[in-house]
């Protein structure tokens, strides 16, 4: 049986079936899942629309991408603006983080020429789970460092770094990056860390959806229907998000980090070909 296209390798996603008939409801559904957890956890949300715009849209895999990057501008600027109303964002991390992140991401995607990407995917998925059960296991106190001041700053500025190369690099958004070191090596609360983390995802996705569109990997028309879905989502998930305490907020990021690195080491790859084993050996 032929595998559904929502769990074939990226790599063949190449084709483009986008004029495959969608209801709007479907599109608004797409936008409301990815918002929501945008502005529960603080991330972009891209890595739950782009595999349900190319299963269920038939989209290629760079138009479901610029696609993606479109929807997260106002998704990400919604969820920010409720986090806002909520908790003061401290703008200068936010300033420091996007400064350095944006610089980076080209730096990263560069290095993808001289590194094996396999390798670098599946080292960066091996931190993001020992990212994880750190969050997990220290759930009452999972800092490392209580930083402030300038020594807050120094480190966003490194972790821009580091969240701009990675992103360039893996393609991944930056919030899997930036939440974790701000949690944990700034002592920032997670609630205060999402909100500063959507904040930089905002201009820096309006960066990438800016080349996108200009190479036509943007689906203008679907984008705004998702695109309204994706806003009303990142706003009732940064409403959640406000009223969970702290440790439920982090193990809610930590499972979602879980998810992010089994992705990342190809569990499901692995899963497909063993149960296509499986079935050989009983047909035979």
């Amino acid at each position: 049986m032929a595998s559904l296209p929502i769990l074939r390798p990226m790599a063949k996603m190449n084709s483009d079936r986008s004029g495959v008939q969608s209801s709007p409801v479907l599109l608004a559904g797409i936008g409301l899942v990815g918002g929501s957890i945008s502005g529960l956890v603080g991330v972009g949300g891209g890595i739950v629309m782009i595999p349900l715009m190319v299963g269920l849209l038939g989209m290629s895999q760079h138009r479901a991408h610029g696609t993606s990057l479109a929807i997260i501008v106002p998704t990400a600027l919604a969820a920010t603006i409720r986090y806002a109303t909520a908790n003061p964002i401290d703008w200068t991390l936010v300033v420091a983080l996007a400064a350095t992140s944006v610089g980076f991401a080209t730096v990263g995607a560069r290095l993808t020429a001289h590194i094996n990407p396999t390798m670098l995917r599946r080292l960066f998925a091996l931190l993001l789970l020992v990212t994880a059960l750190r969050m997990i296991f220290s759930i009452q106190d999972v800092a490392l460092l209580q930083l402030d001041g300038g020594q807050r700053v120094l480190a966003a500025l490194v972790t821009g770094v580091v969240t701009g190369l990675v992103s360039g690099a893996m393609g991944v958004g930056g919030g899997i990056v930036m939440v974790p070191a701000m949690v944990i090596l700034m002592g920032i609360e997670q609630v205060d860390a999402q909100g500063i983390s959507l904040a930089v995802i905002v201009p820096t996705a309006l960066s990438g959806a800016f080349q996108h569109f200009r190479m036509g990997h943007v689906d203008r028309r679907r984008a705004l229907t998702i695109g309204v879905g994706g806003i009303a989502g990142g706003v009732a998930g940064a409403q959640v998000a406000q009223i969970l305490p702290a440790p439920v907020l982090r193990g809610i990021f930590a499972v979602f980090v879980l998810f992010s690195s089994q992705r990342m080491f190809g569990v499901q790859g692995w899963i497909r070909r063993w149960l296509t084993s499986v079935r050989g050996s009983h047909d035979d």
